[in-house]
């Protein structure tokens, strides 16, 4: 007799009447805990953060050096992490200005799993960067309430289920914090652009030990004014030709392009007559749409807060509470729409109708999570239980845009219509996106038994979960009809999903630890077993190696499962499928494509390798070394009509039409390599303070990707914005009251093409190199000032001709790895009340 499996509801049930028992049990017992903690990679607490597998710790001191005034920036000084200022310089996206994605491995953004104190957070409904829908706006996290930062450089699937082939990174909050402190700053380019202004407060009250309860919160208020394309030399023109790039300055003109037959422009016929300053090299007249409007380095206005609260209910029971709420609002201002057009002769052209004037989006994205729970011991048993729900909620509202049918009824060559028609004929798009994630947990740690080295220690624990996305465009956008804008589709889909894991930590001696975990996720769709296997041998106190194997999967998102699907016409010329029709071979047969979202699809697989060692002798030197193997199978991808037909996927309709099926399939596979070296050397003198020397490199041995069974490996290693390494060097000197770190963050060159394997003489993109400063005083009684600047030297990125010629880049000139915000001033300041 089969059984079915527990629904949702039944799975939170249990959930929420396991801490009902366990709360009426804790409250006879008195149990003494252990001075430990749970550290990212391990459901089992521990007296040392060094462990089998690689966890690097951001701490909060850490944090303070770097002057960092958001995540993103705090993020650019952690080399194991992929830096990418899409955020900060796409500022036509609907996600929103500002916005942080975090990207390890050389992976896409969908295989790390962020986390807030171990639980995951709702993503951006909007960001869509990598197709899949599915990614945490790190910004909306307050980077006053950060404790520290872990950062687990290994897949974490066995432990925390999907998406964390690449790695996890989680933001652990202050909980224990009491006092009041007050924080303000200042920042500006030495252009005298850029301007930034923040503030924040911390708060905390209470202490568990003597008053039973503490109560935190913190809140952060970021502002920054955009620095325009045109006000830095690199972006201030589309015509890349004074650097050897390409003449980029769009042929949609508003002067206008006219089109022959076959919608190609002619050289020389123009709408109105063309100035000659923009009139390109072939003849075209040419709009250089870099030289107004568009910003370089995008504002930002966002407000974060957390409130979070513990109170000791009895000696052996906590409850707590959490409270993450974030707001972020800009405006983009775009140039009128691109578009072909018609003349008041009927004749097409391309160019802009400029008379309704530039196109605006108000962007605000809002983010909102809550939870709550208790843990406590019961006898030897330490567990923990807690229920939460996140939701995520974007919004565009679009103004100065036009409907084709609109459009109709101008002249989109003059620029004497009717201010009262054009205004009359404006529409007014809006884009709605939400997603939300209800989620249960629940956990028991102990000993099983005393072993000779040791304790052997176990948790074992479940989740439940419910995840959903909405994506509202209006209808005007899901037809279709606003001009210079693509179909938007409305996405509308959630899932319910469970899991249990279980874990041990193995002392086989003194010297030799493993940790075993397992865990078995069950989704509508598919269900997955991840298992893991870790070991730390400790050859003297100062040497220690260690490896891991861990088996993660990422499940495809839910708008790669139920988003839109389109078709469309298109003429064959195929073998295979002309011998499935009885045609004879190079025929060319009509028919229709159809892709999108495939209900079908499997989980992605990830195999990850790691082997370590860390070397920790006497006299303030400590070296760790990991190399590290990712393998992915199954990778989701969109396959080209010749794969698709070769795999089968092609059929007739009713009306007998020849469809081929591109939607998205799970046959591509992918292997990274590389390794992660960190250094570090404290010196000490009398009466010269002391100094700390730091190198953190991350190196990629290997990139390479294959597009389907039988497809040669594809190397990505050194294509654009993939650098095979990144350093980061810095010196800290502290005497008395005094701390100042000077740093050096070095990205490696690349070759200057997006397509796999350059061809040699391939143009490369040179390494890019900035200084940072910063100095600290806490001289004053409570006060705290850090001054620094960044990009000391002014240092300007590298020109990439890849960036400059597409359109699917920033076209600022220079890959999305850096920004050309150049050298930036700051000053920051906190006063905390006793």
């Amino acid at each position: 007799m089969s059984r079915r499996p527990p629904t949702f509801a039944r799975c939170t049930a249990l959930v929420g009447s396991a801490l009902l028992s366990f709360a009426a049990g804790v409250q006879a017992q008195d149990a003494q805990r252990l001075e430990r903690v749970e550290v990212t990679g391990s459901a089992i607490k521990r007296s040392q953060v060094e462990g089998p597998v690689p966890v690097q710790v951001v701490t909060h001191k850490d944090i303070e050096r770097t002057g960092a005034s958001t995540i993103n920036e705090l993020m650019k000084s952690i080399m194991s992490l992929d830096i990418f200022d899409d955020g900060e310089l796409s500022s036509g996206t609907p996600v929103g200005s500002g916005t942080a994605i975090v990207f390890m491995r050389g992976l896409a953004e969908t295989n790390v799993l962020v986390l807030l104190n171990g639980r995951r957070l709702p993503i951006n409904a909007l960001y869509d960067s990598s197709g899949a829908g599915a990614a945490v706006d790190v910004n909306s996290i307050p980077l006053a309430a950060i404790e520290r930062v872990e950062i687990l450089k290994d897949g974490g699937s066995a432990i925390y289920g999907a998406d964390a082939v690449a790695g996890v990174v989680n933001f652990i909050t202050r909980k224990s914090y009491t006092g009041f402190e007050l924080r303000a700053g200042y920042g500006i380019s030495s252009r005298g652009d850029g301007e930034e202004r923040k503030a924040g407060l911390s708060a905390g009250f209470g202490s568990l030990a003597a008053d039973g309860y503490n109560v935190f919160a913190g809140l952060d208020l970021f502002k920054r004014d955009p620095i325009q394309r045109s006000d830095r030399d690199m972006s201030s023109s589309a015509d890349f030709r004074r650097f050897g790039g390409p003449d980029s300055r769009s042929i949609f003109a508003p002067t206008g392009n006219y089109v022959d037959a076959d919608f190609i422009p002619i050289p020389g016929a123009y709408v109105r007559p063309c100035p000659p300053a923009q009139i390109g090299a072939d003849g075209l007249c040419r709009y250089d749409f870099n030289a107004s409007l568009l910003s370089a380095y995008n504002g930002a206005d966002r407000l974060s807060g957390m409130l979070l609260g513990t109170v000791q209910l009895t000696p052996g029971l906590q409850g707590f509470a959490e409270v993450l709420a974030s707001r972020s609002r800009d405006t983009f201002v775009g140039h009128p729409a691109p578009d072909y057009f018609l003349d008041g002769n009927g004749d097409f052209f391309v160019g802009r109708f400029m008379q309704g004037g530039p196109r605006l989006t108000q962007r605000t994205a809002n983010l909102l999570q809550l939870s709550t729970g208790l843990e406590g011991t019961l006898g030897e048993v330490e567990w923990k239980v807690d229920v939460g729900q996140g939701r995520s909620r974007v919004v565009n509202d679009d103004r100065n845009y036009f409907t084709y049918a609109g459009v109709d009824q101008l002249d989109a060559s003059s620029l004497n219509n009717d201010p009262a028609l054009v205004e009359s004929l404006k529409v007014r798009p809006r884009r709605e996106g939400e997603s939300k994630i209800l989620f249960a947990n629940g956990k028991l740690t102990g000993e099983l038994l005393q072993m000779p080295a040791g304790p052997l220690s176990y948790a074992v624990g479940t989740s439940v979960w419910k995840e959903s996305i909405v994506d509202t465009p209006d209808a005007l956008s899901q037809a279709g009809e606003i001009v210079g804008s693509i179909q938007q589709a409305a996405v509308d889909a959630e899932r319910k999903a469970y899991a249990f894991f279980t874990e041990l930590n193995v002392p086989v001696t003194p010297q030799l630890e493993g940790q075993v975990a397992l865990r078995y996720d069950h989704y509508p769709s598919a269900s997955k077993t991840s298992p893991k296997l870790a070991a730390r041998y400790l050859f003297t106190p100062a040497f220690s190696t260690r490896a891991s194997y861990t088996e993660s999967f990422r499940m495809p998102s839910l708008k790669q499962l139920y988003g839109a699907r389109e078709s469309g016409a298109a003429d064959f010329t195929n073998d295979t499928l002309c011998a499935a029709f009885g045609q004879p071979a190079g025929c060319t047969l009509s028919g229709f494509f159809a892709n999108g979202s495939n209900p079908r699809l499997q989980p992605e697989k990830g195999r990850t390798y790691n082997l370590g060692f860390v070397l920790s002798p006497e006299g303030g030197f400590n070296a760790t070394l990991d190399i590290w193997q990712i393998k992915i199978a199954d990778q989701i991808n969109t396959p080209t009509v010749d794969q698709a037909i070769a795999a089968g996927k092609f059929a007739q309709d009713a009306q007998g039409r020849i469809v081929v099926d591109t939607d998205l399939q799970n046959f591509s596979k992918a292997r990274v390599q590389g390794l992660d070296l960190q250094l570090e050397q404290r010196l000490g003198s009398a009466g010269a303070g002391s100094f700390t020397l730091r190198n953190d490199t991350a190196y990629y041995l290997k990139q390479e990707r294959q597009d389907g069974p039988g497809q040669p490996w594809q190397d990505l290693k050194e294509t654009y914005a993939a650098p095979k390494w990144r350093n980061l060097f810095s010196v800290t000197w502290e005497l008395a009251t005094w701390a100042n770190t000077l740093a050096l963050r070095s990205t490696g060159g690349f070759y200057d093409t997006d397509e796999p394997d350059p061809a040699p003489g391939t143009r490369k993109v040179a390494a890019h190199h900035e200084v940072d400063w910063v100095s600290g005083f806490t001289g004053l009684k409570n006060l705290r000032l850090d001054f620094g600047i960044r990009n000391l030297f002014d240092r300007m990125p590298p020109f990439s001709v890849t960036n400059a010629s597409d359109g699917r880049y920033s076209q600022l000139g220079f890959a999305e790895l850096y920004t050309n915000r150049g050298r930036f001033f700051f000053l920051n300041a906190s006063y905390e009340f006793n």
